[in-house]
């Protein structure tokens, strides 16, 4: 498919009705000063990215996560300052359409199938939206959430979205409310530790949450409810640029975009069967189970469909889908567009 799909989930017209009259709470600033003279736009509640709003760019531009829900994907084009989605993450860029736009480099999106929210990164911002029968309608906007919020998940197991600030050691614990669109602020919860110290994502597993630090050159574990540090496991200089650390199967991954020292060519994805074993000589790295894998991968995503997948930041970016069968990786497929 060539196109941009209606979604199969609509929102009702009585409902958008009555959203759209509590959103108006919510209305922020149609932009706010920045760094180095630029203006960013910012997206405000009632703002609609039709379903004919086509991705203006023919690549992806720093793309650091792939998602899916109700059948369709995502992608965070950060540096294209929007999110993108599609019904075939093989289609080109210029055929996905736009999700969300008026952001500044959105790193992440989460959904519980109702809503979807969107880090808003370098805003320091949260959006929240629907699905219509039209577009995508941003419901509300949630400001000061933290500096640079990187990543948020879902967790069915609490009904809750979890936010974190990568330079505060704070999480922002989002809810929504039963039968409704509206998102509260449930909870904050701050690691002293990791305030200042630049943490890209975040990973729950279970009663845990893994949080691996560049700033600490360690991956922090605590417990999800409590957020009290249980355990800290260095890591060694080669992986100092982590992004991100994940529990699948008998193996803990990790992916890093560059060395301590921010060297680039040192991205790759390196496995242990304990976090312990992030150490020199403590790992496996696996880059070369992904042929042809140029460039440097971000965040894992395992989604719906049952593969996993990363964006690739290279000279033209791309995704890669990969399955893990056994603790072996398989299935290995490169898009490049």
């Amino acid at each position: 498919m060539r196109g941009i799909r209606r979604p199969k989930t609509r929102i009702g017209a009585a409902f958008l009705l009555a959203a759209m009259l509590m959103i108006g709470a919510f209305a922020s600033a149609a932009t706010v000063s920045a760094a180095e003279g630029e203006i960013r736009v910012t997206a405000k509640p009632g703002d609609l990215c039709g379903f004919g709003s086509s991705n203006p760019y023919t690549t992806f531009h720093v793309p650091t996560q792939v998602y899916s829900v109700n059948g369709d994907f995502f992608l965070a084009d950060a540096y294209h300052n929007q999110m993108l989605f599609t019904d075939n993450y093989r289609n080109a860029p210029e055929y996905w359409g736009v999700m969300g736009g008026n952001m500044f480099r959105p790193h992440a999106i989460a959904s519980d199938g109702t809503i979807y929210m969107v880090v808003d990164t370098d805003n320091n911002r949260v959006n929240t939206y629907v699905k219509t029968e039209t577009g995508f309608l941003v419901v509300q906007c949630f400001d000061q959430v933290g500096i640079r919020p990187h990543y948020v998940e879902y967790d069915a197991a609490t009904g809750q979205f979890y936010v974190w600030s990568s330079m505060t050691g704070t999480m922002y614990i989002y809810r929504r409310e039963a039968d409704s669109l509206n998102v509260t602020l449930a909870q904050t919860a701050y690691i002293k530790d990791l305030d200042g110290c630049y943490t890209r994502s975040f990973t729950i597993d279970g009663d845990k949450i893994y949080l691996p630090s560049m700033g600490r050159s360690a991956i922090y574990v605590v417990d999800k409810g409590s957020f009290k540090v249980s355990a800290v496991y260095p890591v060694c200089a080669d992986l100092g640029g982590m992004v991100q650390v994940r529990h699948e199967q008998n193996y803990y991954y990790l992916v890093t975009s560059t060395d301590v020292y921010g060297d680039a060519s040192k991205a790759t994805i390196v496995r242990s069967t304990s976090l312990a074993g992030f150490t020199a000589g403590g790992y496996e790295d696996i880059r070369g189970k992904f042929p042809e894998l140029e460039g440097v991968p971000y965040y894992i995503s395992h989604l719906e469909d049952g593969h996993y997948y990363t964006p690739v930041m290279a000279g033209k970016p791309y995704i890669v889908r990969f399955d893990i069968v056994e603790d072996e990786i398989t299935n290995v497929v490169s898009f490049k567009y």
